[in-house]
This record gives C-alpha cells, structure tokens and sequence, in this order.
C-alpha cells in the first residue's frame, strides 16, 4: 500500500478528534503512531469517500477486510493485533473515537514509551498488552472511571513504581495480570468478589500479602525476595513496633466491658442465625433459580463475545470424587437425584439426569457466581462457577413447556443417557411451569459460529483445512447416532447451526441443544428450531436435520455467514443457492475460503465436500441423502476415498430465490444476479444466534 499522504496525517494532528471522523480515518490514525505497521496493518487503506461518523464505505473497517478488527451491526467492537512486531505506541486518541470499542489486544509486540492513557477509554471490558516494552510508572488514578473492565494483561514489560490503588475501584476485574514487570512498594489490598485470576510474580513487590489475595496461592507471589508472609513459604512478617506498643498498652484495660460485649455478641448472632434459618428454609429451593431469572436479559453483544473467546478451560471433577465430596456436605444431596434417583421430577429441586461428570446440589448452584454469556431463541446461557471450582453452562428456556412435569423428566433422562463423544449431554434439570434451567458442562473455546465469523485470531487462524474436516466429520458421527438413537423424533436434532456447535481443546465438535423437539411448544418450534427453517417446514422430517447439515458443510467450507440463519434481516450469504449454482456451473472452487485453499493436494477433498453440503440441502427432502449416507459419505471424504461422492450428479439449480428469503426456490429472483452481489457481509449479533 502506498505510503499514508503527509498531509492527511498532518490534518488529524492538528485537528480535535469529533464525531465527524470517520472508522477508517480514526484507525488510519492510529496506523500513523506504529514505527512499522507495513506489511501487517497492509489492508488499513485510506478511505476514498467522504468521511461520515458512521463509515459504511467500500473501505470501512467493517466491509473491507482490515486485519483485526472486529465488526458488530457496522460498529467496530474490538482489536487483534497481536503478534504482528509492531513497533512505536498506541495513539489514545485514535482508540477514543470508538464508542463501541470493548477489547483490544496488542499482545507480543514490541510497542515501548511510557503506558498509554487507557483510562480514557473508559468502556472497554478487556485491555491485552503483555509482553512489550512499556515502561515507567503507572499513574495512580488511571483505573478510577473503568467500571467495565474485566480483564487487565500488563504482564511482561518494563513498568516501574506502585501498583495502582484505583485498581481496586474496579469492581468488575475478572483477571489481573502484572507479572513479569519492575513494580515496587506494596500489594494494594483489592477487595474484589469478581476476581478470579490475579498475578503479580517476578517483581520488586515488598511486604505483607494481603488477606484478600492470598487464596490465589504461592505461584502468584513468586520471584518477590522482599514479601511475606502466607501463602509464601518462610518465617512470617515481622511485627511492627507500633502494634507491639498497643498491644501492650491494651492488656492494662479492663476485661470487664469486652465481657459484656461478647455476650451480647454471642446472643445477637444466635438470633440472626434462627431468623435467617427460618427464611431461608421457606424460600431456598426457588432462590437459584431467581437468582438467574433476575439477570438482565440485554447483556452487551461485545461482552457476551469477549466471554465466549477468552473463557479459561475447566476441568470437571471426576463422579467418584465429587460423590464424596456431596456426601460431607448433607445440603448437597438434598437437591440432587443421581441418574436414576428418587427426585424423579421434582418440581423445586435440581434433578441429575447425568452423573458421570461429577453430583452436585441446588445448594451449589445458589452459591456460584453466574456470568450472562448469550441471548438467543430458546433463552439466556449462563456460565455458573461454583465454589469447588467446577463451572457449568445454565441454560433458562421459556419455550420448554409441552410436556408436563413427569414427561419432562423422562424425556431429560432420555437425553441424559445419550453417550457420544461428540455429544454435549443435559447434567441436570429444575423444573417450572414457566419456564425450565438445563445444566450442562461448560465448553470454555465456545461455539463454532463465534470462531468462524466472530473471532480473528490464533483460534481463527487454527482453521485451516484438516481441522475443518475434523469439525465436519464429527457433526456427521454425532448426527448420525441420533438419527440412530432417537428415530423415533422427527427431528432427532432439530436446532443444527454452528452457534450449536461448541469446539473442544483440540477443535472437536461438540453438539449442543439436540432432541428438543419432544419438549419445546409445537406453536413456538418455528420460531426456535432452524430445522423450521428447510424448504419442506412447517412438515419438518428428519430429512430436514440434513438440510440443515448441509448449511453448516457449506458454512464451514466458505468461511461465509449464511442468511439461512437471520430471520428477515439483510446480510450474510445464501449458501444453498450459492452452492447449488456453482456445482451446476463446475466453479466449486471458486467458493472455498481462500484461508483453506493453500493445501492444493486437499482441493478435490473441499469439492467433494462441497458437493456433499449441496447435495443435503436440495429442494425436496426425497432428493436428500439419509443422515447415515451423508455420514457416510464424509467418513470417505475423510478417509481419503473418492467414490461415491463423485457419483453425485451435478445440482441443478431450481427457481432461483429473492434476496433475503430463507425458504429458497419458493420465491423468485433474477437468476442472473452475481455471485458478488449475493455476498453481502453480516455483522450483527452472533449471541443472539446460539
């Protein structure tokens, strides 16, 4: 790219930064305060129209590929730059035009001078720049107004003097990072209930640690010559002199008024403890569950995201340990009914339909702390985590409500038995009229749909073609069971989208929120399950399982958003007809995700795959192949085999479908309308979408 106009950039420093600026010009901007941002920051290109407070430009940041920046509804919402050498500092002013702006990351660069003013970007919830050379001290108020902030990575620079107090003002930081720097003096003593994570390790730190933080264990305090005390091994901190003298001073008063305090002490918490026994017994097997049902359900899209892409694995307890710890505490069994326990149903209580990742108990969950991660058709997700450090996913569904009490239960068992490994099975249920809480295990990597079209980086990155082969060839085991397993649904999974789809560590699939066809309203079904949204629907079958496999093939192959998934909103990509077109025209490759196409000798593996996805999304579910065939035909894909799948004879397209529509050849549009024109990007809420 050419070099940025002097002039340009002079205009922007001697001018106040204003709602006029545009997206481009605010990231140019910053572009302008790197030592070398060619060739990583390449795409950043200047804009050619007129600049607009809202840039909807061909080169907005938003509709052009500029490299780490993620878009939501046209809005820039974060920053990957990680990882990309980029030398200089970060212009403050730059980053505050973006009144959307939730993260940024410049991790593992080499970015110097003294830390940047980040305080004035007071919305921002994560801020990550470990490992460069900032340095210098850090100025004691610069936390005072970032009531949002989560998560806080300086860790791995040259930063000097005190750790600041107002850090302890933020009472939303979730992870606090500082290791690896020159801080001295004292450990603030942060009192912060949110805080789950915190590191200061390998500085000049001196003194006592606080009682607050010493439950995040010796590690976090190493490489500190000059601290003490617990969770530190050695002697203890010495005691200061002044204690001493007051010490000595106390022991000459009289014992006589400490006398008549303790006992009135003693008398007041008996009495609190009986009142507070007495309430809580009357109303303790509803309070977890109000106590989600009570979360705002409008949680901010950029913080559902942030949490869906920087969660921390968790390990779940074995069930033979976690047993033994249930039965020390009598409180924890009392809401639990094993796999095939005596709560069968209970309509106040927390009922086990699977043990195999450990028991746990109402009690449990009423003490863990919930994280809103997502809003979507069937209802909000939350990440519980409770206090043995196990976390789990609680999902509060509204439209649960065909069956009653005892067929819930038997239908929730049902599911619970399942065992595949590319499964997510329920763990436990609490029952309600209105509505219903499923707790599953909590999957930190999140779904395939955030990965695939929300995130930019290393996890983003990590999907070249083998792990996208891997991710299919899992959908297709799982589905398959199912189809096997619950034949007699008609739709054995019914909600198939890549926002159901999580990824283990290693990017195995694991399939959430199958077999609710049994439990969700035939009158709300439609409106939350997209297998409702095949051409055949409202006569949904389990051919429409494979249609909606398809979608997801053709989706991962792309690497583009389907408007399959948006209910009358423009945006994305119909990947069905986009599909069907070039298998017709033998320009298949034309539609593969360039960031797959590097492994030339994979190319014939992609069309084959790609004629498997058109052909599980013909028009008529008699045309599609069965579940079993469909996986079958992905395990010789896998495999390395050709047959078969060249067998399938090219798709000729039907009465070609108006933009937008979701039901295909139903309605009509040009069939000569470009493949270009039909790409439209989509940047809305992809939590909305799980």
């Amino acid at each position: 790219m050419a070099p940025v106009p002097l002039l340009f950039l002079l205009f922007f420093l001697h001018q106040p930064l204003s709602s006029s600026l545009s997206d481009s010009g605010a990231l140019l901007l910053l572009k302008s305060s790197f030592l070398n941002p060619n060739p990583a920051l390449s795409s950043w290109s200047t804009p050619s129209t007129p600049a607009t407070s809202h840039d909807e430009s061909p080169t907005s940041p938003c509709t052009a590929s500029w490299i780490g920046v993620l878009c939501l509804r046209g809005f820039v919402t974060g920053l990957r730059l990680a990882g990309l050498g980029l030398q200089g500092t970060i212009n403050i002013d730059a980053l505050s035009h973006f009144r959307s702006l939730r993260s940024i990351s410049f991790n593992n660069n080499n970015l110097s001078g003294p830390l940047p003013n980040i305080g004035r970007l007071d919305a921002l919830k994560s801020i990550y720049l470990s490992n460069n050379r900032f340095a210098g001290s850090i100025n004691d108020s610069l936390f005072l107004s970032m009531d949002h902030l989560k998560k806080l990575w300086l860790d791995g620079n040259l930063l000097s003097g005190r750790i600041p107090s107002s850090l302890s003002k933020v009472s939303m930081l979730i992870d606090l990072r500082l290791e690896g720097n020159n801080f001295t003096g004292d450990i603030p003593a942060l009192q912060l209930p949110s805080l789950r994570y915190f590191n200061v390790s390998n500085n000049d730190l001196q003194g006592p640690i606080p009682t607050s933080l010493v439950h995040f264990g010796a590690a976090a305090f190493a490489g500190n010559p000059n601290l003490c005390g617990p969770p530190l091994p050695g002697p203890a901190c010495p005691i200061p002199t002044t204690y001493l003298k007051a010490v000595e001073q106390r022991e000459g008063d009289s014992h006589s008024g400490k006398l008549v305090l303790i006992v009135l002490g003693i008398l007041l918490v008996f009495l609190a403890l009986v009142i507070g026994y007495a309430a809580v017994k009357s109303r303790r097997q509803d309070q977890f569950a109000d106590s989600f049902i009570d979360h705002h359900d409008a949680v901010s899209v950029s913080e559902a995201m942030e949490a869906a892409a920087a969660a921390s694995p968790v390990q779940l307890p074995s069930a033979s340990s976690s047993r033994r710890r249930s039965k020390k505490r009598s409180g924890s069994n009392r809401g639990s009914g094993g796999g095939g326990g005596s709560n069968r149903g209970g309509g106040s209580e927390l009922v086990m339909v699977n043990d195999e990742k450990g028991v746990f108990g109402l009690p449990d969950l009423m003490r863990a702390s919930a994280e809103v991660l997502g809003n979507g058709g069937l209802g909000s997700v939350y990440k519980a985590a409770m206090d043995n450090g196990v976390s789990v996913a609680v999902k509060r569904m509204r439209e649960l409500n065909r069956l009653n009490k005892e067929g819930f239960d038997r239908e929730m068992r049902r599911l619970g038995r399942l065992q595949h490994p590319n499964l997510l099975p329920p763990l436990a249920y609490h029952f309600r009229k209105e509505e219903k809480l499923v707790v599953s295990e909590y999957v930190a990597k999140g779904s395939l749909l955030y990965i695939l079209h929300g995130d930019r980086g290393e996890e983003h990155a990590a999907l070249d073609w083998p792990t996208r082969l891997k991710i299919i060839r899992g959908i297709a085991r799982a589905m398959s069971y199912l189809h096997a397993e619950l034949d007699s649904y008609d739709l054995p999974h019914g909600n198939l989208k890549t926002g159901n789809v999580l990824l283990g560590p290693d990017f195995e699939p694991i399939l959430a929120d199958y077999g609710l066809i049994a439990l969700v309203n035939p009158a709300a079904a439609p409106n939350v399950l997209f297998a409702f949204k095949s051409p055949e629907a409202p006569h949904v079958s389990p051919k429409s399982d494979v249609y909606c496999f398809g979608v997801v093939i053709l989706e991962i192959i792309t690497g583009k958003f389907p408007s399959q998934y948006l209910n009358n909103t423009k945006g994305g990509i119909d990947v069905v007809h986009w599909g069907a077109s070039a298998v017709a025209e033998r320009r298949e490759a034309d539609l593969i995700d360039p960031q797959i196409m590097g492994l030339a000798a994979s190319g014939p593996e992609m069309i084959r795959m790609l004629r498997v996805g058109v052909a599980c999304t013909k028009l008529g579910p008699e045309e599609r192949p069965g579940m079993k065939e469909a996986a079958e035909m992905v395990e010789e894909i896998a495999d390395g085999g050709g047959g078969g799948i060249e067998s399938i004879s090219p798709i000729v397209p039907t009465q070609p479908w108006r933009e937008g529509s979701l039901r295909g050849s139903r309605d009509s549009r040009r069939s000569e309308r470009s493949v270009e024109a039909a790409q439209e990007p989509w940047s809305g809420d992809l939590l909305s979408l799980y």
